[in-house]
């Protein structure tokens, strides 16, 4: 009986963190294009769904691989690598399997679907990304406590080196890309000009989804890899379909908070703000590396904010947001490490 349950009740957990990322994270794919009112909330979510579905199955097995394996070492092979030397038999007690026990998966994810269940109940758009890294470093120091020689130091410094890199990388891109368009939008009639940007906006939102899925569903079913290493695929179309129904169910709070309660925008900055997000998004995917879309955006947006003055940014929504920011992942961290001592 258990050797049915315990797969069921794992594959349930990591849907649940796609849920989550689906319902905090569809502000990043279309906040802005519903923020600026060119199509309703249930048609944008239409179209996230079905790229970020597309996103994860064909392009979300690199952040997988780091998610599951390269933050904390669990294979002998890792370990061997790391420390030039054979795996003791203190690591063998740990890692008798060559991989995060079972347990450790379970509270991962679990760790980090509670507390973004618990920003998106409040709107606040927080990284799913540093959410889940968060909790498999939890779990990591619940099960060898503060010994640093158990972690992938290097791939988590290149984390926590892109979680900074990114908005910035997207705020500036943003800032740019909207300063063109206005020179753009002078030299071309009004009415032809605005379809055509409607158009792009909905392109640009369909490739953040992309760019989502191709990121995020990683963050999901990760941890989940290591132990079911031949169901990759099956992995990733689950963890997209779950996002698409977290998004569908559950995502309207966190949109209307990143697409208007942030700066005003319009056709050009909802365009400016969605395409650097997903261009940033999915060049980390690309590399691997675990971002948060909810930075990129929220970045992307502060860009097309400042092209209009400081005073256009609310300063006070910001401030909330990057609270978040920090707080999810340590308080992610931490409730892993603690519930992975509790629990038998």
């Amino acid at each position: 009986m258990t050797e049915v349950l315990l797969p069921i009740t794992l594959i349930l957990a990591g849907c649940y963190v796609g849920w989550n990322i689906g319902a905090n994270d569809a502000a990043n794919c279309i906040g802005t294009t519903v923020g600026a009112q060119i199509i309703s909330y249930r048609k944008a979510v239409a179209i996230m769904a079905l790229f970020v579905i597309l996103g994860g199955m064909l392009q979300g097995q690199h952040v997988m691989k780091t998610v599951g394996k390269g933050i904390v070492i669990a294979d002998t092979e890792s370990y061997q690598r790391q420390h030039g030397h054979q795996a003791d038999e203190q690591f063998r007690s740990y890692f008798p399997d060559d991989r995060l026990p079972d347990k450790a998966i379970l509270v991962a994810l679990l760790s980090a679907g509670l507390f973004v269940t618990l920003a998106t109940f409040s709107s606040v758009p927080v990284s799913t990304s540093q959410a889940i890294v968060g909790g498999v470093a939890g779990t990591g120091v619940g099960i060898v406590g503060l010994n640093a020689s158990y972690f992938q130091l290097s791939v988590m410094l290149k984390i926590f080196g892109a979680w900074v890199i990114s908005p910035v990388l997207t705020m500036v891109l943003a800032f740019l890309i909207y300063l063109s368009l206005g020179v753009l939008l002078r030299r071309a009639k009004a009415l032809v000009w605005s379809k055509i940007l409607g158009v792009l906006v909905l392109i640009s939102a369909a490739y953040v989804s992309y760019s989502l899925g191709a990121n995020d569903v990683g963050n999901a079913i990760g941890p989940l890899l290591a132990k079911y290493p031949d169901m990759g695929s099956w992995l990733a179309l689950a963890g997209g379909i779950s996002m698409a129904i977290g998004a569908w169910t559950f995502g309207e709070r966190v949109t209307y908070t990143v697409g208007k309660n942030i700066t005003p925008l319009d056709y050009g900055g909802a365009l400016s703000a969605q395409f650097a997000a997903a261009f940033g998004v999915h060049f980390f995917s690309m590399a691997g590396i675990p971002v948060s879309t909810s930075q990129a955006v929220v970045g992307g947006v502060v860009g097309v904010g400042l092209t209009k003055g400081m005073r256009s940014i609310s300063l006070g929504r910001i401030r909330s947001i990057v609270t978040g920011w920090v707080v999810t992942p340590v308080s992610a961290a931490i409730f892993a490490a603690m519930l992975y001592r509790v629990l038998p």
